[in-house]
């Protein structure tokens, strides 16, 4: 999912009698705002060697670990003859997903020499192990020996190194990439654009991303949709330029693209960055009505929104508002609270999230302890921020330049030089 980049918002001051429709009423103290806011294992070796030669594509063989995934492979390498290459493929993209690229290329340098001719998809997926390894010299001459063999790279191909190429930071290579794609007749499709767009997002370069957007309409070959939309939607709201988010959030809606709870969280997420709480109520509002609810990410946008703005009361609300609808708060919710109670200097609220996400098992991380250790020095309780500090190693946690901070800032809070 696209996580929100945190920048602090404007405190706000209306939402009087504003309810948000379609969700179950809270206690009267929340604020007006939230008010009704809503294997199993394989067979015999020789069950799996019949079974081969008759299932379709379909039904890809299933394999969850590397060790299954090569006892299969070897066993189609002895088949005489030898079946389809679709087989070796299947087999091959399944190692992929499970991100074991070496062992892909290690096995498809075997299909050769036993008799197993590769056809394009073979060498797309091979290209793909290459880029993800940031291997894009063997990569290209993958694509060299394509060629030289007659086939015609297809757009899988083209997709995998353009991705490759991203990957590596070589934007320019990859804009080159996709002209050469367009100039030889392989017409780019949806994974094409949204690669390229999410890349131009990833580096702030909206103006690009918009460009593409346009050139995929022209095209003719593919249209936009949710995902290409929404990708862009956030990337502006995390620039703040959220009325340009509002436009093409209007556009989609206009030419029929039903919008998600991700379109909704981003814009929710970039109103709220701006104080606009009234904006904000009207846009989940209208994302009840048509039945998109939100979800964990919508909620720590608000929890996290709140808390920075030190209306940690109206963050608790939501937090069990959550815990009412069935779900459950995760480690970015209660990391949210807990810097929101260390902000407004309730220390012992703080310790008490820390604790419960101990009991519930939540994934206590870096970040988790540097909020703490972070409110502990800033109200001058250096001996609890220390004790922490030095529990984080048995936790198998790592401290970083921002708990060194907190500590030197607290010692010299305290008068600890030296300790500093």
């Amino acid at each position: 999912m696209m996580m929100p980049r945190t920048r602090s918002a404007s405190p706000y001051s209306y939402c009087n009698n504003i309810r948000i429709k379609g969700m179950p009423c809270l206690q009267s103290s929340i604020v007006p705002f939230f008010n009704n806011f809503f294997a199993s294992s394989f067979h015999s070796q020789a069950s799996i060697i019949r079974n081969t030669r008759t299932k379709t594509m379909r039904h890809p063989p299933n394999v969850t670990n590397l060790e299954d995934a090569l006892s299969l492979f070897n066993s189609l390498l002895r088949m005489r003859p030898p079946p389809s290459t679709v087989r070796f493929n299947q087999i091959l993209g399944q190692i992929v997903k499970l991100k074991h690229y070496s062992a892909a290329i290690n096995l498809y340098k075997q299909m050769g020499p036993s008799g197993v001719v590769p056809d394009v998809y073979t060498v797309s997926i091979i290209i793909n192990c290459f880029c993800q390894l940031n291997e894009m010299g063997f990569g290209l001459s993958l694509l060299g020996k394509l060629f030289k063999c007659g086939y015609e790279p297809n757009v899988t191909t083209f997709n995998t190194l353009i991705k490759g190429f991203l990957l590596d930071n070589r934007v320019a290579e990859a804009a080159e990439l996709f002209s050469k794609m367009m100039d030889q007749g392989c017409k780019p499709d949806e994974v094409t654009f949204g690669t390229l767009i999410k890349s131009c997002c990833t580096k702030g370069n909206n103006r690009a991303a918009v460009q593409l957007l346009r050139k995929m309409e022209q095209s003719g070959y593919c249209k936009p949709d949710v995902v290409i939309y929404s990708t862009i939607i956030d990337s502006l709201c995390k620039d703040a330029l959220v009325p340009n988010a509002l436009n093409l959030f209007s556009e989609m809606i206009s030419k029929g693209i039903a919008p998600d709870v991700i379109t909704y969280s981003s814009l929710i997420h970039g109103v709220c960055k701006l104080g606009q709480w009234k904006e904000a109520t009207r846009l989940l509002n209208e994302m009840v009505s048509k039945n998109i609810f939100p979800n964990v990410f919508t909620f720590n946008i608000l929890v996290d929104t709140l808390c920075k703005e030190g209306k940690v009361v109206e963050a608790e609300s939501v937090v069990e508002m959550m815990i009412q609808r069935g779900i459950e708060p995760d480690t970015v919710t209660y990391n949210s609270l807990m810097d929101g109670y260390c902000l407004v200097g309730e220390m012992n609220k703080a310790e008490k999230v820390f604790d419960l996400m101990i009991r519930k098992g939540s994934g206590i991380d870096v970040q988790s302890y540097n909020i703490l250790i972070n409110g502990y020095c800033k109200h001058k309780r250096i001996n609890e921020a220390k004790r922490l500090f030095l529990e984080m190693p048995d936790k198998g946690l790592v401290p970083n330049t921002i708990t060194y901070n907190a500590l030197m800032d607290g010692f010299c809070k305290v008068g600890r030089i030296q300790d500093a």
